[in-house]
């Protein structure tokens, strides 16, 4: 073990060494944005605390019930994010396979790819942490010990978020068929079609208020009763950063305690559990493939492509290549499923919370901050997942040279095929946004048309430089997207977000707040809607024009 640690520092150093290699341009982006993402995740938490506090002492209890739900929402992530990065560290890796042929005991292997996943998920969810807390830490005028207790609870949180959702992958890897995956998947989706129906029809029972202090008072707080359950990590974290604010050490030592004792049990279950799961679960999807008996027949995906009959043959096999790749690596499906699956159940839940009764400001800032958050989670999926699709052929690129079709056909049929998937997703989440906050017409059909011209651009932005900047070296979609290419492809993409729908978003804001009349707001606003639409277009044929050029310059 003390060797794998040394190699694990030798490997981080090594990384921070290449920094000085990567272009200047990259560096500065990056820095910028990273400052950038720190002050508005300051800033947007300090204006909402400074808003509650405005309202007296219910303002206070609020703020206070507020980081309840924030570590129960960060548990929740946490938890998710190491079923993933676990399942694709300890199972999918090559490195593992290659620890397997080295004279080291499989709870080794295990206990190296534990702590590898608890880094790898809980160092960006700190950082995310950080600037929220450290608003708050401004409202309620906090000294520098506070951070000190954050960081040191914050490790026995995550190490018990990383121990359960370890335990979760190794038993469901073990024991649940890699064919059945789909299957538990579509049993889920309709599930949750089904809770949404419900939340629809059921609504509120509860009668709403137009005043915003007596919403909060009425609605608000007892939605965060939830967050309170007494044997919940989010409520042991919780309790002992008010009792270190309150200079209360002996029993913000006890909640500490609790935290890491319960993390070195699980820890240690987990251990246990290694011992005789982990490897027969290791072999069971290393060799699935080998294993499963296959059949000379069509599976869904196989008919539905075979229905595509304006399609060339070439081209419908290519179609096929591209779904029946995703659909067997979980961890691109299921990332998909947590992060609009978030959405999706944040979205349905609007009505229950009562927004659609908000004053007309709060209600017109709340329906395009949800228009900013779905766009802006399809274009960290796209950089993520549509940008590397080009490189990630490899090696092997060539075989698709001498594919019957055009170089250029092979660009297109990614285009609309990942253009299908963004729609169907992002089209029903506004749709419901909307519904739920029972916004205007205008603002519906408005929405739901710049969501269509802002996925198509994405999509096209991320495959064009996809295209442009390949890397076939490199068969790690994680480490295709950290390089330039990827880097830009981010950068350009969260700058148009902001442009587009800042620009829808400011005639109703000035008209909300009585700044313009009616007809300036007409004029404005189709003035702004043409600029989106140009805006759009460019972005949407000058990378698909550019990332044809590429490919028509590529050596195969």
């Amino acid at each position: 073990m003390k060797k794998f640690l040394v190699l694990r520092l030798l490997i981080l150093k090594n990384k921070l060494k290449d920094i000085r290699h990567h272009s200047l341009l990259k560096i500065i982006v990056v820095w910028l944005m990273i400052v950038g993402l720190f002050a508005g995740t300051f800033y947007v938490p300090l204006r909402a605390f400074l808003f509650l506090l405005s309202l007296g002492n219910i303002g206070v209890v609020v703020i206070d019930r507020l980081l309840y739900l924030l570590f129960m929402g960060l548990f929740v992530m946490l938890v998710f994010s190491n079923c993933i990065i676990f399942y694709s560290t300890a199972y999918q890796a090559k490195e593992t396979a290659f620890l397997y042929t080295l004279p080291v005991k499989y709870t080794s292997i295990f206990i190296i790819k534990f702590f590898d996943s608890a880094i790898l998920s809980s160092w960006a969810f700190l950082c995310f942490l950080i600037p929220i807390i450290s608003a708050y830490a401004w409202v309620r005028h906090l000294d520098w010990f506070f951070y000190f207790a954050l960081v040191v609870f914050f490790i026995p949180f995550a190490m018990i978020a990383c121990a359960i959702g370890c335990l979760l992958t190794v038993f469901i890897v073990r024991f649940i068929p890699p064919k059945i995956y789909r299957f538990l998947a579509l049993i889920v989706g309709l599930v949750f079609i089904f809770g949404i129906a419900w939340l629809l029809i059921k609504g509120r029972s509860a009668k709403q208020t137009q005043e915003e202090f007596l919403f909060l008072l009425t609605q608000l707080i007892p939605h965060f009763s939830f967050t309170q359950f007494v044997f919940a990590p989010n409520y042991w974290i919780s309790e002992g950063l008010f009792k270190a604010i309150s200079l209360d050490y002996k029993h913000s030592i006890f909640w500490w305690l609790l935290l890491a004792s319960n993390a070195l049990f699980l820890g240690q279950i987990a251990i246990f559990s290694s011992k005789r799961f982990y490897y027969p679960g290791w072999v069971r999807s290393a060799f699935w493939g080998q294993m499963r008996n296959f059949y000379s027949g069509e599976g869904f995906s196989d008919k539905v492509c075979k229905k595509l009959v304006f399609l060339k043959p070439a081209l419908r096999s290519l179609v096929l290549k591209d779904i029946k790749t995703f659909g067997r690596d979980p961890v691109q499906w299921s990332q998909f499923t947590i992060f609009f699956g978030l959405l999706a159940i944040y979205f349905a839940n609007l009505r229950s919370l009562g927004y659609e009764n908000l004053l007309p400001f709060w209600k017109n800032v709340v329906s395009f901050l949800n228009l900013a958050a779905t766009n802006l989670t399809l274009a960290s999926l796209s950089v993520r997942f549509v940008f590397p699709q080009f490189s990630l052929e490899g090696r092997k690129f060539w075989i698709l040279g001498l594919a019957p079709l055009k170089m250029k056909s092979l660009l297109y049929e990614k285009f609309f095929l990942n253009n299908i998937f963004a729609l169907t997703i992002s089209i029903p989440l506004i749709l419901l946004s909307n519904f739920m906050l029972k916004v205007s017409a205008l603002i519906m059909l408005l929405s739901v048309a710049v969501v269509i011209l802002m996925a198509i651009s994405l999509i096209s932005l991320c495959i064009g430089l996809g295209t442009i900047f390949p890397n076939f070296r490199e068969d790690n979609p994680a480490q295709i997207v950290s390089g330039f290419g990827g880097t830009l492809a981010l950068v350009l993409s969260l700058f148009y977000i902001a442009i587009c729908v800042g620009a829808l978003a400011l005639p109703f804001h000035l008209l909300i707040t009585e700044k313009i009349d009616n007809f300036l707001f007409e004029k404005m606003l189709w003035g702004l809607a043409l600029l989106i639409l140009i805006i759009s277009l460019s972005v949407m044929f000058s990378s698909i024009h550019l990332g044809c050029r590429a490919l028509e310059k590529m050596e195969i």
